[in-house]
Formats: C-alpha cells, sequence, structure tokens
C-alpha cells in the first residue's frame, strides 16, 4: 500500500522541481511503461529507444501537468503516440528503402520502359494489398517476405507457435492471391 502512496505523491513532487522525486519518477515510470510498450513493439531495442523519447517528454512537461491524478493516463499516452511515431517512422524508412532499390533494379535493367511502368505499377499493387491485410497477417508476410526471417523467429517475435505463424502465413498468401485477382482480373 505504501508503494502504490509513493507512486501517486511522485509526481507531485517532480511537478514541483524535486530532482530526487523526478530520478525516482523516472524509475517507477520505465518499470510500469516497459511491459505496456514491450507487447505493441515485441522488440526490447524499440522498446528502449520509445521508453527514452517518453522520458523525454515527460521531464519536459511534468511541471506543467495540472492535476497528478491524470499522470498515469498522461504517461499511458505520450507512450503510445511515440510508438505510433516510431512505427510510421519504420513504414517511411521501409517504403524509401524499397524505393530505392527498385530504382536501382530499373537502372540496373536493360528493359523497354514499358516493362519499367508495368513493373512498378504491379509493386505498387502488392504493397497496396499487403497494407490491406488484417494485422496479424500482414505482420507475418511483412516477417517473412521483407525480412526473410524462419518460422520459429517469426513465432517469438508475435508471440505465437512456427506451426501457428505458418498457418497465419498461408492464410494471408490466400487472402493476398484473392485480392489481387479482384483488383488485376
Amino acid at each position: 500500500m505504501s508503494a502504490e502512496n509513493n507512486q501517486n505523491t511522485l509526481p507531485g513532487q517532480a511537478g514541483s522541481g524535486d530532482k530526487t522525486g523526478l530520478g525516482d519518477l523516472a524509475g517507477v515510470v520505465w518499470q510500469r511503461l516497459y511491459p505496456f510498450v514491450l507487447r505493441i513493439t515485441l522488440s526490447h531495442d524499440m522498446t528502449e529507444d520509445i521508453l527514452q523519447d517518453t522520458l523525454l517528454a515527460m521531464l519536459c512537461g511534468v511541471e506543467s501537468l495540472r492535476n497528478p491524478d491524470r499522470f498515469w493516463p498522461w504517461m499511458y499516452r505520450i507512450a503510445y503516440t511515440k510508438i505510433q511515431d516510431a512505427f510510421r517512422r519504420r513504414r517511411l524508412q521501409t517504403a524509401m528503402q524499397s524505393s530505392f532499390l527498385q530504382d536501382r533494379r530499373c537502372a540496373d535493367s536493360d528493359d523497354n520502359p514499358l516493362q519499367s511502368e508495368i513493373h512498378e505499377e504491379t509493386l505498387q499493387q502488392v504493397a497496396m494489398a499487403v497494407e490491406q491485410l488484417q494485422g496479424q497477417h500482414r505482420d507475418v508476410v511483412r516477417l517473412r517476405c521483407y525480412e526473410n526471417l524462419p518460422y520459429n523467429e517469426i513465432a517469438s517475435r508475435t508471440r505465437t507457435t512456427p506451426e501457428r505463424a505458418r498457418i497465419r502465413f498461408h492464410r494471408a498468401k490466400a487472402s493476398l492471391r484473392r485480392r489481387l485477382q479482384a483488383c488485376c482480373a
């Protein structure tokens, strides 16, 4: 009970400028948010980066927090926003890398311009179809096709069994096939 009371008084102490309270609060926030962020990212490195950004935002804004009772919802919202930002950056980085590789392939090939356009349009349709997949299916396709991971690694990242990862990949491919046949037929 006293630990819970201590967690409730730390935001008020930190907001008043107490450096020791701020350090204690950072430790408590790290311990409390780490499992939450890890469940979403499934990556320890990404989780640590996100928590560092979250703690920095907390340090910059804790003095402006008017109601200390709203501290934990505020922290979870900051963490969730940082998670979304990290996934957005990763998606943009992946898109830029694939665009760069595509440009290199087109520059290196001796195909005619029509073939290049067809190839580019096909890649765009496949990318759009992958984005429209359900969350679990989309994740398995990305891990298997884009990152070339074995099913054991996919299973550990998605917290499932290798057999379940295979089933999801098979179902994702079937869904992709249906989507591509519908848009390209």
